[in-house]
């Protein structure tokens, strides 16, 4: 039967582009060492490390 399809309500539809957007972010994350726009481009994690215990 029609019926019986699963539909999707508006909660699931936020849940979802919840989920993009975070998923989103995260790659931007991931990916912004790789296309850093400033000239001397950001610190790596091994340095922010090394600055903040004082080494």
């Amino acid at each position: 039967m029609d019926n019986e399809k699963e539909k999707y309500s508006l909660i699931d539809w936020i849940g979802s582009l919840i989920g993009f957007v975070v998923i989103g972010f995260i790659v931007f994350i991931l990916l912004w060492p790789l296309i850093d726009p400033t000239p001397d481009k950001s610190s790596s994690l091994k340095e922010n490390i090394h600055k903040a215990i004082g080494k």
